[in-house]
């Protein structure tokens, strides 16, 4: 097989497949194997199954390996073959990992099959390859003939399997805060927000290779608005705007605790406003550490627990009272499933016990309605306490709203 990493699969004549665990060899002289492992059960061709990589470190020392967020593979059943893309379950998982001597480290991929395919089938993966590559090996060298400024204008990006906007999305942008669009019958009716991280380094540059850690730097931005339909002309009610820059250090504990816990941190530095002038005018900022504990395996039920805490940064000299409702820390916590239903809360303190804030989210995922034709969530929210608007964060209200999720 030239040295590809291939993993058989074993179709039957109604067009299902039994997917068999193959030890794929390492790189000649490597101390870490490669395992996939496919699914136990019967998979109907057109559906997506689940394909298990690990990372096996058979020497006496720890070794360091990366999961890339997406393997582009090929399912070889006859001709001619087909392209697919195996894609991380969870998109948190991607990036370097320390392996334990003796230890293991596995990430889910999610493969679609082909609705095409029949007789037995063999995927290729020949991607994990580059994952193995040692420290210090070279770059393919440049196509003989060509001059420097030739490749500069032509070959100024990395030739990879999956390349343009989408490659860059996938690889930069991420969901974030939780993206919704909810309705109520009290002013202000709507409510929705957008929110996206963005990952600022290659995980192929020189700089996420030499030094790692560098991959948590991001930027983010979130945007919460309040609709009033009620209102004549229908206006915005209120909108805050909150641009960051953040350091995420996802998985401390790199896979090695134990499957049903992790633990991620994150610290940052926040800007929030309402864009109002004079009176209207609400600006803060502040430096916050986070840290998120998930207790519970992906496949079972979960919970999750993310306090944050954090200081004032610049002049409140405009809002003095902002503090007194906002507090200095919060508490999210979520119970729920990773793929079904979950119920999260979210409760803020202020610096007087009377001066806090509680929010509920139910949310249930809608992708097996009408053949999966919709990616959404259902969503309820109510609302209770100071602060659900930045421009009247000393005034109290309460507030039911139901919609859909794109994020939660």
């Amino acid at each position: 097989m030239n040295g590809a990493q291939v993993i058989s699969i074993l179709w039957k004549t109604s067009v299902l497949l039994m997917a068999l665990p193959l030890w794929i060899a390492a790189a000649r002289g490597s101390e870490v194997d490669a395992v996939l492992v496919g699914p136990a059960e019967p998979v109907a061709a057109g559906s997506r199954a689940s394909v298990w990589l690990h990372y096996l470190n058979g020497s006496g020392r720890e070794m360091s390996r990366s999961f890339p967020r997406t393997l582009v593979g090929r399912l070889v059943a006859g001709e001619p073959a087909a392209t697919v893309s195996l894609e991380l379950r969870d998109p948190g998982d991607a990036g370097n990992v320390t392996i334990p001597p003796g230890g293991f480290v596995r990430r889910e991929y999610v493969l679609a099959i082909p609705e095409s395919l029949r007789g037995s089938a063999t995927l290729f993966c020949p991607a994990l390859d580059a994952n193995r590559a040692e420290p210090g090996a070279q770059a393919k060298p440049s196509a003989a003939g060509k001059s420097g400024l030739a490749r500069w204008l032509q070959e100024a990006e990395p030739e990879v399997a999956e390349s343009g906007p989408m490659r860059f999305f996938k690889q930069h942008f991420f969901g974030y805060e939780p993206f919704y669009f909810i309705a109520g019958p009290d002013s202000p009716n709507a409510k929705f927000q957008i929110s996206l991280r963005y990952q600022l380094l290659n995980h192929e540059g020189s700089l996420a290779r030499k030094v790692p850690p560098l991959e948590g730097l991001n930027v983010a931005y979130t945007q919460t608005s309040l609709w009033d339909w009620n209102a004549p002309s229908a206006p915005f009610f209120d909108s805050s705007y909150k641009p960051e820059l953040l350091y995420l250090w996802q998985r401390v504990d790199r896979g090695r605790w134990a499957n049903w816990f992790r633990l991620d941190l994150q610290a940052g530095f926040q800007h929030e406003s309402n864009g109002k002038a004079d009176a209207d005018s609400r600006s803060l900022n502040i430096a916050y550490l986070r840290p998120t504990l998930i207790l519970g395996r992906k496949d079972s039920l979960q919970a999750t627990l993310a306090p944050r805490v954090w200081i004032y940064v610049g002049d409140l000299s405009d809002n003095p009272e902002l503090k007194d409702y906002r507090g200095y820390a919060d508490l999210r916590a979520t119970v729920g499933w990773a793929r079904g239903l979950q119920l999260g809360a979210s409760g803020r303190l202020g610096d007087d016990a009377d001066h806090g804030s509680l929010q509920f989210d139910l949310t249930y995922p809608m992708m097996h309605l009408l053949s999966g034709s919709f990616s959404l969530y259902l969503q309820a929210q109510y609302f209770t306490g100071y602060g659900e608007s930045l421009l009247l964060y000393n005034q109290r209200s309460d507030a039911f709203r139901v919609g859909f999720a794109l994020y939660r």
